[in-house]
């Protein structure tokens, strides 16, 4: 029988919720500020915007619910252990996740390491809780969803869907606490935008290095810090790092945000020395932004340390 609506032929997909200001609410005056993050439940969300169901027929999973700034290596497990559940079932076209913008950029490109599926993987948030007068957690869950759905966006990974672009997981980092346009993919730019229910795709990520990983099992993530060089500063901190009893688990990497295009401190960098003598793997990130060139073209300091987290993870 002819269906003029096209319903029938909707794609599957499964949503996947773990909080955030997409799913905040307003601690009273929803006009004031203070709201607390990763309240509402996944399929509240999905009630918001009733014109997913003419694009999808939606499944959804609450991972977890909380603010983003509470990530964990715990739920990243969690949350990438679901992901390769769902894709793996052939009536699934694509995940789409609602995060916290806090940790999003972290959260999108260790799922872009671990994803071994080139069905589409979508992250989206919000900078306004649910119950704000401007929020904008509905719009960018409806474009989150306007990108799964398309053909074009198989083999891109996992990439961010806000404020109508599309970023590659890579690339993307917030640059703003407040604006509701807060992301952005620095000089590359991003992968495309939405356009109305279509996707408009100006390039394609490169290929990861080393990827896909093993998805890490929960007991099995090594611990990797990140350290800050600046003016004054001594060395002391990366020497008590290596050489603490008490931290478990016990020291494996250490990224240093340094000055520039990647300098430190020399007394910094003669106790990098010495921690790599102790057996510390150390890279070292920029405080300005991504690097340039390499392997490590594009990653900052947070990126830098997921990847080296995964890859010491999966070497053991």
């Amino acid at each position: 029988m002819h269906n003029p609506s096209g319903l029938s032929a909707r794609p599957q997909i499964v949503v996947l919720g773990t909080g955030g200001t997409i799913a905040g609410t307003a601690n009273g005056d929803p006009t004031l500020p203070g709201y607390t993050a990763g309240v509402l439940s996944v399929d509240a969300l999905l009630q918001s915007v009733p014109s997913l169901s003419r694009l999808a027929r939606i499944q959804t999973e609450q991972v977890a619910n909380l603010d983003s700034k509470d990530m964990d290596v715990a739920v990243w497990t969690r949350l990438a252990e679901r992901v390769a559940h769902w894709l793996s079932q052939p009536e699934i076209a694509a995940c789409v996740i609602t995060h916290g913008t806090d940790t999003l950029e972290e959260t999108a490109y260790f799922l872009h390491l671990v994803g071994h599926s080139d069905k589409p993987v979508v992250l989206t948030a919000a900078m306004r809780p649910a119950t704000a007068l401007d929020a904008d957690g509905p719009q960018n869950l409806l474009d989150a969803v306007r990108v799964a759905v398309q053909p074009q966006a198989r083999g891109l990974g996992a990439v961010c869907v806000l404020h109508g672009r599309v970023h590659a997981a890579r690339d993307v980092t917030k640059t703003s606490t407040h604006r509701m346009d807060a992301f952005s993919s620095g000089d590359r730019g991003p992968l495309g935008e939405v356009d109305g229910d279509s996707l408009r795709l100006w390039r394609r990520p490169d290929a990861e290095p080393g990827a896909p990983f093993a998805i890490p099992p929960a007991d099995a993530w090594p611990r990797v810090e990140i350290v800050l060089s600046h003016a004054g500063a001594d060395g002391a901190l990366v020497r008590c790092l290596v050489a603490s009893q008490t931290l478990r688990p016990a020291l494996r990497g250490l990224v240093v945000a340094g000055t520039g295009g990647g300098t430190v401190h020399h007394h910094v960098q003669e106790a990098l020395q010495w921690a790599e003598q102790q057996g510390v793997r150390v890279t070292i990130a920029s405080r300005v932004g991504p690097l340039r060139g390499g392997a490590e073209d594009g990653l900052n300091a947070v990126k830098l340390r997921v990847r080296m987290l995964v890859e010491l993870a999966t070497s053991r």
